[in-house]
């Protein structure tokens, strides 16, 4: 009956009426925008799942810290061609699609990871360990502190287990190595080649080159991304650390004698063994037999001081008589260790041990049981320990409130710090690659959360960012400005000295290309002061050579077999032409170690193109969709982190 009335009611022109002044309340309030369809920002689909921008920002930014920590500052050359950046971009985003592609269709055959196995690789996991064991506070902290949660974190790592559950066999079987393959690859890994060196003397070159004023302002203009200032940031932020939070640690003898009484597995004293040796070393001819005949003299009844002088060749037995100390567990090496510790009967001699320093015979002199120290010995450690874990867990109760309320109160850090009782801090001007900035400023995820698009535009506070498991960040952008190319005249002596560098840069490629076309014409070469030459030098890829860098090795490898072909390549910050003139392989030459190496470039290729295979197989299944107007905007974007 109740429903029926409801129904009723609803028809009505006064339920409408009023229906409709909600509506129009929620309008003017500004909670209207609920009620319209939110343009898509999404720059990918895979089936129903979306790509967000965010996503896709983040990885290509996660790339670029990649390529700038592996190949150096000269990334920062290529990061100033667009089409290079939009590439880069796109490859980002298609990498993004074939993982979520691989993970769907992993999901629609019905693969599934249990809980168990989920909760066995979390407690596995050594971020969450503490004193070698899972700590589920610890686990609760770093996640929290990695801006994520337990469940998200779980459902994350089940997807992750999964795609593993389904690439690892077929990895494996097509792991497979056949030895022509090796052998092959072996060979061509043990090439060297000779080449003749043709290296530009960038000091004379610099010292004979001028640039006039207009050809400095020509530079300017063609190379403005040279002369920004860089895009800056002032953020107010919150940081908590396990140290700071020590000072707010009090304690009494009573409270430490508790904590004593209650973790007394943490200062217990491991049992140890007292030990003396014979050793008899691997170079010495028949040294096993050696160590057996020694073994049988003890065993004999002669003393172990009298066999030890006649068969040790360790030159301070006559001293030592042998003796090794006290020894904890796993303080020998593993053969040894096991030899020690299964002796019981102090006196007693082990069986020869073998490894890899030659024949031991061990001898147990005693059996010192573990024990806990009296609290009186160990107070000062006691204290400390007392001190790391209180203030560890302060700091968890901290970093959990102060991940609640700046995200419950995202306006102002003001009410997330009164509740941890911490101060809000102001960065002062923050630019990326500025070397001055002191932690925690220097971090790259507080610069990243700082530089994030939604955070700097927000004016809300960001994600609390872990700095580690033992410290926090909070962070409030306040104010941002966008790099600017500087005027001629603030820049006027930078241009001089890069347009000069250009110069000498161009005039040495134009020389060395003379080298070049003279050599394969076979006209005779004359050098002056700018060329150094340094003729049959030999380049292998497995050995090394000093004074070469590997990207110079690279290009001479990649020098078509011919005679007098060459290549021009940076030889770390020089210029030079290489000539090549032979390439040789040693058939007589052990490849043993030559395999090793192609075995495992081999391995690693068929991992490679194994899950690339997968992740395509998986894009073909899947119905996936590009937004082309969010991609080029964000394409035609300067991103200030680039």
């Amino acid at each position: 009956m109740l429903t029926d009335k409801l129904r009723d009611g609803a028809q009505s022109k006064v339920f409408k009426l009023i229906f409709w002044v909600i509506i129009l309340s929620f309008v003017f309030a500004g909670v209207g925008n609920y009620l319209i369809p939110r343009l898509d920002t999404s720059p990918a689909k895979v089936g129903e799942a979306k790509i967000t921008e965010e996503q896709w920002r983040g990885e290509y930014q996660n790339q670029v810290r990649y390529m700038q920590m592996y190949y150096g500052a000269n990334i920062n050359n290529m990061l100033e061609d667009p089409k290079f950046v939009q590439a880069m971009r796109m490859r980002v985003l298609n990498d993004i699609i074939d993982n979520v592609a691989l993970n769907s269709v992993i999901h629609e055959e019905g693969v599934r990871i249990g809980d168990e196995q989920v909760k066995d690789n979390i407690r596995k996991n050594d971020s969450f360990k503490k004193d070698g064991k899972f700590n589920n506070e610890l686990f609760l902290a770093t996640v929290r502190n990695w801006g994520s949660s337990p469940d998200y974190y779980a459902e994350q790592l089940r997807t992750q287990l999964a795609a593993q559950t389904v690439i690892d066999p077929i990895a494996e079987v097509s792991l497979v190595t056949f030895p022509s393959e090796v052998e092959n690859l072996a060979k061509l890994l043990a090439k060297k080649r000779t080449v003749d060196l043709y290296s530009i003397n960038n000091d004379h070159l610099l010292k004979n080159t001028s640039v006039t004023e207009d050809e400095a302002k020509a530079f300017y203009e063609t190379h403005q991304d040279l002369f920004k200032d860089p895009a800056k940031v002032q953020f107010n932020y919150v940081v908590l650390s396990v140290d700071a939070l020590k000072k707010d640690v009090s304690y009494d003898d009573a409270a430490l004698e508790n904590f004593y009484n209650m973790n007394q597995n943490e200062f217990e004293v491991p049992s140890k063994r007292k030990a003396s040796q014979i050793l008899i070393k691997k170079d010495v001819e028949n040294f096993e037999q050696k160590a057996k005949d020694a073994l049988a003299a003890l065993k004999g009844g002669q003393s172990f001081e009298t066999v030890g002088a006649e068969y040790s060749d360790d030159p301070d037995f006559g001293k030592s008589h042998g003796d090794l100390g006290e020894l904890e567990k796993g303080s020998l090496s593993k053969e040894l260790d096991i030899a020690l510790f299964d002796m019981t009967t102090a006196g007693s001699y082990s069986n020869v041990v073998v490894d890899e320093f030659g024949a031991h015979i061990l001898r147990l002199d005693a059996i010192i049981e573990a024990y806990v120290p009296p609290f009186a010995d160990i107070k000062d450690e006691v204290a400390k320990k007392y001190v790391d874990e209180k203030a560890l867990e302060i700091f968890n109760e901290k970093s959990a409130k102060l991940t609640d309320i700046s995200y419950e109160q995202p306006d102002s850090l003001d009410p997330a710090a009164e509740a941890v009782g911490a101060a809000v801090l102001s960065s002062g001007p923050v630019s990326i690659g500025d070397s001055s900035l002191v932690w925690p400023l220097n971090n790259e995820d507080v610069l990243k959360a700082a530089f994030n698009e939604e955070n700097r535009t927000s004016n809300q506070n960001s994600n609390v960012i872990s700095l580690g498991t033992d410290s926090c960040i909070v962070l409030n952008v306040t104010e941002y400005t966008e790099a600017k190319t500087l005027e001629f005249d603030a820049v006027k002596d930078k241009a001089f000295e890069t347009a000069k560098f250009d110069k000498v840069r161009k005039s040495a490629r134009e020389i060395l290309k003379g080298i070049a076309n003279k050599i394969k014409e076979g006209k005779e070469v004359t050098l002056d002061d700018s060329v150094s030459l340094s003729k049959d030098v030999v380049v292998s890829k497995l050995e090394p050579k000093e004074g070469l860098s590997s990207r110079l090795v690279f290009s001479v490898f990649a020098i078509p077999n011919q005679k007098n072909a060459s290549v021009i390549a940076r030889n770390d910050k020089v210029l030079t032409l290489a000539v090549l003139k032979s390439e040789t392989v040693d058939e007589s030459e052990d490849l043993t170690a030559d395999n090793q190496q192609a075995r495992t470039f081999i391995v690693q290729n068929k991992m490679k193109n194994t899950e690339s295979m997968l992740r395509s197989s998986a894009r073909e299944l899947s119905d996936i969709t590009y937004n082309e107007s969010v991609i080029n905007r964000v394409n035609q974007e300067v991103n200030s982190e680039d």
